[in-house]
């Protein structure tokens, strides 16, 4: 009995030898897990995807998706990422509200590159898994102007940088990545080594500081596993400058603190003028302080004032007893460049959970039972087009011939209409997300009302044609603004670029839309379908029967209803080019050809536009004189 007792023990040890190992490696491809850790374990997973640029749009449709998932009972959160990054606001945002979210059990998918703020969206959440292939990084702070894409100044950076690292260092605390890999993720200048808890297995990452104590001799700079050295430069030459600036930097602030002597210089009148107030320091838990990985972004946040309490740290503070703890250095990267990672330095370095290639692997790798992917939605996609630059731009050429047809031949309707439809397409997006507040609109309406009045109350070109041009030109430049950034005089660089955008391109849609005129204004009448709008001579739209052919037409008796070519009249209003004209008793509309034409004087109608008339000085000729059409003068 004993015997064969322990033999049907020995078969089942066998078998649990070798199924067992079989069966994780099933799981691990993508079939039905063993075991799924209780932290990570949901029944109904939300997807939200994050593609493309982040822009404003795309934080206000991540906020929408998050709280959709909450309101729906899902217990686990995935941020499926796709993006070169974006604006510095939308992604802190975006980090922020999924930090916040009642639902901690989130995941970033890097599927299958999360660049920039792609990459601090991704260490926002408590794990990240990637696909094979993926990419991860470079955070390095860039400003995209008009002309091109250009680093920020010294001021800048002190101005944004610390924030992003913040935010940052504060994701890699909370998730249980390295602190240092993540300032080094967000900024060049950094650099780090690895090295391999003996006792855990765990990798950690440490500057050149760290490494003398914990090993003897010079650290290996040989062939770093993440190496970024821009072309022209090298590896010593960038650090040797690095440490330069930072020793001088030190040295001159000590030698400010040691001196007791009055300098006799206004600080005012400092570089430093520009610079924010620094904010007031406050006493702050050494262990939610910001730790820097190198004493350069020490100088940074000490000259920002940045000093928000960030989550405990959990990194250990080395010392020379940690000496024999640590082993298997990795010269990770020298500093000349943000770090990017790949797919497999995640699974070097043990900083991917796993490697999912697809739904269905995602869904084991929770133990889901649902998974629903949400996308952004149709509306939040014609948000995004129609915020677009070039889009915006069109709109504005299109507004602008529009309100032109239509102010120059009143009653058509359709120029008017289709003027407002593009105005509320160039408003309403922006409206939506914080674009546009309500003096940019008021702005192009008052705009629009002045110069109505110009055209058809007061006629010519004076004060009030001047002031709404000037307040049209403003509401579309602020359409471009963040509302709250100092309206057309922005008081940050980001502001600053949003307006010149602005700028740059109402400018080229005005002159787009100047040469639109030109055209409309020459063969306003020619133009097919429009033509048919035109008012004859006598007042009439012509009806397709009437559109014969020109040489019947020339055979035809001339209309004698109405003012004809050649005839005389006066002007009752200046013409600075557009006005009134008196015919035998009846005003009609005109636009001067050529110079301006004052009140009064005698004028001649040249040619039929639309509903007004061209005309020209008659020269010195009588009342009683009258020029018919082919140019005879006759009593």
């Amino acid at each position: 009995m004993g015997r064969t007792r322990n033999a049907v023990l020995s078969l089942l040890a066998v078998v649990l030898v070798w199924v067992l190992p079989i069966a994780a490696q099933d799981g691990s491809s993508g079939g039905a897990p063993t075991a799924v850790p209780a932290s990570r374990q949901a029944d109904n997973v939300a997807i939200i995807t994050i593609k493309g640029p982040i822009t404003a749009i795309t934080e206000l449709s991540v906020k929408r998706r998050i709280k959709n998932a909450e309101d729906s009972g899902a217990n686990a959160m995935v941020f499926e990422i796709d993006s070169p990054g974006g604006a510095v606001g939308a992604v802190l945002a975006i980090s922020g509200a999924i930090k916040a979210s009642s639902i901690q059990n989130t995941v970033a998918w890097i599927n299958p590159q999360a660049y920039s703020g792609g990459a601090i969206i991704g260490l926002a959440c408590r794990e990240i898994v990637t696909t094979n292939p993926a990419s991860f990084g470079d955070a390095l702070l860039i400003l995209q102007t008009p002309f091109g894409i250009a680093p920020p100044t010294a001021t800048e950076r002190t101005k944004m940088l610390p924030p992003l690292l913040s935010d940052a260092v504060d994701s890699a605390r909370r998730n249980g990545f390295d602190e240092y890999l993540a300032q080094a993720i967000g900024t060049d200048g950094i650099e780090l080594w690895a090295v391999r808890d003996a006792q855990t297995g765990d990798w950690l990452f440490i500057n050149e500081i760290e490494y003398s104590m914990l090993f003897d001799g010079e650290p290996p700079r040989s062939r770093p596993v993440l190496a970024g050295v821009p072309e022209g430069a090298t590896r010593e030459d960038s650090i040797a400058q690095m440490r330069e600036e930072a020793e001088a930097e030190q040295a001159g602030r000590d030698s400010d603190e040691d001196s007791d002597e009055p300098t006799g210089e206004d600080d005012t009148g400092s570089d430093d003028a520009d610079l924010p107030p620094a904010k007031p320091i406050e006493p702050v838990d050494p262990a939610r302080a910001f730790r820097p990985a190198t004493p350069e972004l020490a100088d940074l946040f000490a000259e920002s004032g940045e000093v928000s309490p960030l989550a405990a740290t959990t990194r250990p503070q080395l010392s020379e007893s940690d000496r024999g703890r640590y082993v298997d250095p990795v010269y990770v990267c020298d500093g000349t460049a943000a770090v990017v990672l790949s797919h497999a330095d995640f699974v070097r370095f043990g900083l991917s959970s796993a490697t999912i290639n697809n739904d269905a692997e995602l869904q084991s790798f929770f133990g889901a039972k649902n998974m629903t992917r949400t996308n952004r939605s149709w509306s939040e996609h014609l948000v995004s087009f129609l915020t677009l630059t070039p889009v915006r731009g069109i709109l504005i050429v299109v507004f602008l011939l529009g309100l032109f047809i239509e102010m120059t031949s009143p009653g058509m309707m359709l120029p008017g209409g289709v003027a407002l439809g593009a105005l509320v397409a160039l408003l309403a997006p922006p409206a939506l997300i914080g674009m546009a507040g309500w003096w940019e609109i008021a702005a192009i309406g008052i705009g629009i009302c002045l110069i109505l009045i110009e055209l058809l109350v007061l006629p010519g070109f004076g004060v009030f044609g001047i002031l709404g041009l000037v307040a049209l030109f403003g509401g579309l430049v602020g359409t471009f603004i963040p509302d709250g950034s100092g309206g057309l005089f922005p008081d940050t660089r980001d502001a600053q670029t949003d307006a010149l955008f602005g700028v740059t391109t109402v400018v080229l849609a005005v002159a787009a839309s100047g040469v639109g005129v030109y055209f409309i204004a020459k063969h306003f009448g020619t133009i097919p379908f429009v033509g048919k709008l035109v008012l004859s001579e006598a007042g009439v739209v012509p009806t397709d029967e009437e559109r014969v052919d020109p040489e019947l037409a020339a055979a035809a008796p001339p209309v004698t209803t109405g003012p004809r070519v050649g005839a005389i009249g006066e002007a009752t209003t200046p013409l600075r080019p557009s006005g009134s004209v008196e015919i035998d008793g009846d005003v009609v509309d005109a636009v001067a050809d050529g110079a301006f034409i004052e009140a009064g004087v005698r004028v001649i109608l040249l040619e039929r536009r639309g509903f007004s008339w061209v005309v020209e000085p008659t020269g010195g000729q009588t009342d009683s004189e009258s020029i018919d059409s082919s140019g005879e003068a006759e009593a």
